[in-house]
């Protein structure tokens, strides 16, 4: 008999996943000094962010959240039609709100705990595969590993994603070692709720039946009804939700209808492979979700259900692919690099920016991606050998990675293939080791090989500051909402600071001229609102309105220092522009 197949009463065979240990009194330890160390470190970071405007102000995506969790928590209607996006994370938001209030710190602790879990959880999962030290490390890494602590504090959903996730790989272990028909529903019914929170994890579950054939291809009955099992596990939590879609707006939405735009967003000829925005449409959530529908009705030529709306995306999106598989390729290439750099590539807000300045601690946390994912992929590379008792974990970071890169790629994506990729870098260090000691040459030798590879994956390109940080715009964003709160002399430091970083900016000119009007320092207003009339940036219908709100101050301004023939002018010039804008 094989080392990884054994036979069961009953008939069928079974994976034989690594044996179980005994779980000692040094697990427990272990498991308690992860989850102590996890937590001290977030909590540390929560209470140093506190001291950010944005803690209390959530913008972008947190804002999205919030503001839906709060209805949630009230028993009030959000979403009228069906989902846009799934809502997994804003319901245990919500819950958090109803059980403690809108307490944005509150929140932030109990995310602490969840995440804190999840380093105890992988400990689990490492030592059940690879035994103790290997779990060990992992858990102590993930606990310490900065990214993994920001994304911990967000108001995002990677948090919850990760959790869920990792609790699959572990109850795949248990469903295979002890094959149960409810263990296999169970494991099902977490990639459900999994999707709830990011629908893309369903591309797993092929992979995850595929797997189960495989193992009991003797017994094709017992694979087909575990499948069975696993598939109606998921769709259980997800059922109620296609139900909830369809009654609300008669449309049939599976979780949301996000899908079609964000593939969308990755695969057009003006695609970045990082930025989430529809081209041509304004940056601002909601400002952004409407030009999209918009988009897809003028092309329809009347209203549209979100479904359409999805599929118009799609078709667009696969349009553009078959008529240009080579740019699809390169492009695709691309987006692999971008998922693999070592930079965290920001997308709700700037990561570096606010870190830096809100939650040093973690700057005290040099361990990231630049180190784990060359171990990790040559872990991974190494795990190979082991075969299907692993699949859980190799094939969920292969999977998961490819389910980003067909879509877009930044570091909250990445996020659920950290701890996985963690628990491989920490296999591959303690496994040549092993090989080094006895000294056995050949495996760390080839070891060496994929490292090297990889680091030069990882750590060669795309790098820089200049690609993937955007400071002007984050001082823009923390002097927005300082004036918001009334400090009006820190808004202006921050815009100044944002034109030393952008010096033809025509958002930071134009923000620090209004702030300028506020104190009454007209001649300074003015310079800056012509300042910012000058910047000529690309127009878009965001710009083109900014121009004309420029435009209309400059003329208000004018008007109090007695120039009425002036301001005319440039109210004619704000009416041209966007004639909603003048009052």
């Amino acid at each position: 008999m094989s080392a990884s197949r054994r036979a069961r009463p009953g008939g069928g065979a079974a994976f034989l996943a690594p044996p179980r240990a005994t779980f000692r009194r040094i697990d427990v330890l272990l498991l308690t000094g992860i989850f102590l160390v996890a937590l001290g470190l977030r909590l540390f970071y929560v209470q140093q962010m506190r001291a950010s405007p944005l803690f209390d102000h959530p913008v972008m995506d947190e804002q999205y959240h919030d503001e839906w969790a709060q209805a949630f928590a009230e028993g009030q209607t959000y979403i009228e039609g069906p989902y846009f996006r799934a809502p997994l994370y804003p319901w245990f938001l919500g819950t958090i709100y109803w059980l403690f209030g809108h307490d944005l710190f509150a929140a932030r602790v109990v995310q602490a705990l969840l995440g804190s879990l999840s380093c105890g959880l992988l400990f689990l999962i490492g030592r059940r595969i690879f035994g103790r030290t290997v779990g060990a490390i992992a858990g102590f890494t993930a606990a310490s590993y900065w990214i993994l602590i920001y994304f911990d504090g967000e108001l995002l959903i990677p948090l919850l994603i990760v959790f869920l996730d990792l609790l699959l790989m572990w109850m795949l272990l248990e469903a295979g070692e002890k094959p149960r028909w409810w263990r296999f529903a169970l494991a099902g019914a977490v990639v459900g709720l999994s999707a709830l929170a990011r629908p893309n994890i369903l591309l797993f579950v092929p992979a995850i039946v595929t797997w189960l054939i495989w193992q009991h291809r003797s017994d094709w009955r017992s694979a087909i009804v575990r499948s069975l099992c696993l598939v109606a596990g998921c769709l259980l939590p997800i059922a109620p939700v296609t139900v909830r879609n369809y009654a609300v707006g008669g449309d049939l939405v599976l979780i949301s209808s996000q899908g079609g735009v964000n593939f969308y967003i990755g695969n057009n000829p003006r695609s970045d492979g990082r930025t989430a925005i529809v081209p041509g449409t304004p940056g601002g959530w909601w400002e952004g979700y409407r030009a999209s529908i918009a988009l897809a009705e003028e092309a329809a030529g009347k209203s549209v259900r979100p479904s359409d709306v999805s599929r118009y995306y799609f078709r667009e999106a696969l349009s553009w692919i078959f008529s240009n598989p080579g740019d699809f390729v390169a492009h695709t290439w691309l987006k692999t690099r971008l998922f693999f750099s070592s930079w965290e590539i920001s997308n709700n807000k700037g990561i570096y920016f606010w870190t830096e300045r809100f939650g040093r601690v973690l700057l005290w946390l040099p361990l990231g991606f630049p180190v784990v994912a060359p171990l990790g992929l040559a872990g991974l590379v190494l795990c190979l050998r082991r075969g299907s008792s692993a699949f859980p974990l190799w094939g969920f970071v292969i999977v998961y990675s490819i389910s980003v890169i067909l879509f877009f790629c930044t570091a909250r994506y990445r996020v659920p293939v950290l701890p996985p990729l963690i628990l491989l870098a920490s296999y591959f260090v303690v496994e040549v080791a092993r090989y080094l000691k006895a000294r056995k040459w050949e495996l760390p030798l080839a070891g060496a090989m994929v490292l090297v590879l990889s680091a030069l994956l990882v750590n060669t390109w795309p790098q820089g500051r200049e690609k993937f940080r955007n400071d002007a715009f984050s001082y823009v964003r923390l002097g927005g909402i300082y004036a918001r709160q009334g400090d009006l002399d820190r808004a202006v430091e921050s815009y100044q600071s944002a034109i030393a970083e952008a010096p033809t900016m025509l958002m930071a000119h134009f923000q620090l001229a209004t702030v300028l009007h506020r104190q009454g320092k007209l001649d300074e207003a003015i310079a800056e609102y012509r300042t910012a009339l000058n910047c000529k940036p690309t127009l878009s219908s965001e710009t083109a309105r900014m121009v004309a709100e420029a435009h209309y101050y400059l003329a208000k301004a004018l008007a109090s220092k007695g120039r009425a023939d002036e301001a005319e002018r440039h109210v004619e010039l704000a009416r041209h522009f966007d004639p909603s804008v003048v009052k």
